[in-house]
């Protein structure tokens, strides 16, 4: 149990992605967040560390003759890059316009009753222009320079480490607008008198919040930081 308490939300989810949905739960923020041990994001949540550290410790017991989750820290980074774009880019293109058509709607009809509609439109609208253009310079840019990298490419070198470094604050706007709605919603809690699309608004909203934790996890604490290790192998070769 020690063992787990000292290490960080990244680590433990990169070491098991079941591991992501109780985090979920609990609100420890292990993508945007995941550089903070177990024990200090407990402590920062009011709750106790030790007793998750007991839950993680028999969520591993209850779900040891399950499917073993893909350990992405073992896969070529050409597997997950294509994973990430065939799943959560994926994800996003057909979800974003969705939600975006719903999100105008719901506050047309409902922003006189539910007034926090109308900042929510307008969070969600930047967020979906910074997140497509995010994905434009993903599978433009980095994701070919990593598998550059990942075969031996020199050239790759110079232009990454840049790169990586404003996705990575592109996550962390991304998180901040994720919790203001998240916020603006009461934690998407619909009114009792919401219709069936304010309903769905809401669930897409925080269904988009659960896939964006798991994308921006496999790549700040995954993909990136082993892309990071090649490059430094490659400057200490050098």
């Amino acid at each position: 149990m020690s063992e787990l308490l000292s290490k960080t939300l990244g680590e433990l989810v990169a070491a098991d992605e079941r591991r992501a949905a109780l985090f979920d739960r609990l609100g420890l923020d292990y993508c945007c967040g995941g550089s903070r041990t177990l024990e200090a994001a407990c402590r920062e949540r009011g709750l106790d560390p030790a007793t998750v550290a007991a839950v993680l410790d028999a969520l591993e017991a209850t779900e040891a003759a399950d499917e073993p989750a893909v350990d992405w820290r073992t896969r070529s980074l050409a597997d997950l890059i294509d994973h990430i774009v065939a799943t959560h880019h994926a994800y996003l293109r057909r979800e974003l316009p969705r939600l975006s058509a719903l999100i105008d709607r719901v506050a047309q009809v409902h922003g006189h009753q539910s007034p926090w509609l109308h900042e929510a439109r307008a969070v969600f609208g930047r967020l979906k222009l910074e997140l497509e253009a995010h994905m434009r310079s993903e599978e433009e840019a980095i994701f070919p320079l990593i598998r550059a990298l990942e075969e031996g490419s020199a050239d790759a070198a110079a232009e990454l480490e840049p790169l990586l470094a404003q996705a990575e604050q592109e996550h962390d706007a991304a998180g901040e607008a994720l919790h203001r709605l998240r916020a603006l919603s009461d934690n998407y809690r619909p009114p009792e008198w919401a219709c069936s699309s304010f309903r769905a608004l809401l669930e897409g909203l925080q269904a988009l919040e659960a896939d964006m934790h798991r994308h921006v996890h496999r790549e700040n604490n995954v993909l990136f930081p082993r892309a990071r290790r090649l490059l430094q192998t490659g400057i200490a070769a050098s």
